[in-house]
């Protein structure tokens, strides 16, 4: 009997054990700003953990492929996309968005003078950085490389941007402390000292690169299957882990938690009884892996970033429409 007694205690507490990293970890809080799943050229705001409040921030005159958020500042710089007859009349610009200001009319930083822009950001300090990645001559030929709009720039009729870094780069993120830059390319991704003007290797095979909240690591995405996540570390021994995704697709999108504490990805699955993407949020100490942002529109959404809490939303005019409102009018099913 005692025997017994013993087995079942030890199943108990060895069950304990296997449960605990779920217990003891909450799951990401915070706000968040995302494009619309459905209308590219909005960007909304909400609770990570509860979509229902969601509510309209920008809507702009074209659709939105990327945008970042000025780390615990009042700035978005979004790349659009302004749409020709075909393909090569088509043409990329880069907006600046005021989170102070949300009802101003959005800055036109780049004038139409671009045909392709990967991606752009803006560091603590209002200096925006972005790719151009242009193969057709629009006014004058432009290298392809890194660009950068001084904050001095950014309140001109028209701000003039500079090349920074010769390159044929595809994402570029520019680290909260304002002293980096980390940008991709076919050869891994590069780290640029905006101070020494110097740039250095950091790893082959990833892409995607992120800054940690506190400027210390970068979180990628590897280029080779089995796709995983990476972490490494920019700030003495490069410490490189692998963190293996929860399910076995290919991840289009990474960030970090506020607190640093999480990676959230975004997957697209195309297998029953998922097609679409799902969010996971991976706790980084113990490698505990949930499902977040399931009360946003289809459970999940393609583009977001944590917001700052230095201005918060206050709703005016057009701002006043709520995700929940036009759920129940059944707008966004």
């Amino acid at each position: 009997m005692k025997s017994s007694l013993k087995k079942i205690l030890k199943t108990i507490y060895l069950c304990l054990m296997f449960l605990l990293p779920v217990a003891t970890h909450a799951a990401p809080t915070g706000e968040i700003i995302f494009r619309h799943p459905k209308d590219y050229r909005e960007l909304w705001i909400g609770n990570v953990n509860d979509g229902q409040t969601a509510q309209l921030l920008f809507k702009l005159p074209h659709d939105i492929m990327y945008f970042s958020i000025q780390k615990d500042g009042r700035y978005i710089v979004a790349v659009v996309k302004i749409k020709g007859k075909d393909e090569f009349d088509s043409f990329h610009d880069v907006y600046l968005l005021d989170r102070k200001n949300p009802n101003a009319e959005p800055k036109r930083l780049t004038q139409g003078e671009y045909s392709e822009i990967f991606d752009a950001d803006v560091s603590p300090d209002g200096d925006v950085v972005f790719i151009n990645y242009s193969f057709i001559i629009l006014k004058q030929p432009l290298e392809r490389g890194l660009y950068l709009i001084p904050n001095t720039e950014i309140e001109r009729k028209e701000p003039i941007a500079k090349l920074l870094l010769k390159e044929s780069a595809y994402q570029v993120d520019w680290a909260p402390n304002g002293k980096q830059i980390a940008y991709s390319t076919d050869f891994g991704i590069f780290l640029f000292d905006t101070s020494l003007k110097k740039t250095s290797h950091i790893i082959k095979d990833g892409e995607f690169p992120v800054f940690s909240p506190n400027s210390k690591q970068l979180a990628f995405l590897t280029k080779t299957k089995p796709y995983k996540l990476g972490i490494v570390s920019v700030v003495g021994p490069r410490n490189l882990r692998h963190i293996e995704p929860e399910e076995d697709a290919y991840i289009e999108y990474l960030t970090w938690s506020m607190d640093g504490k999480y990676l959230v990805y975004a997957s697209y699955i195309d297998r029953i009884p998922i097609f679409g993407y799902v969010n996971f949020a991976v706790h980084i100490e113990s490698g505990v892996t949930e499902r977040v942002l399931e009360t946003y529109p289809n459970g999940s959404l393609r583009t977001f970033e944590w917001a700052t809490r230095r201005y918060p939303l206050e709703p005016e005019g057009l701002l006043t429409t709520v995700w929940g409102k036009l759920k129940a009018e059944g707008k966004w099913k």
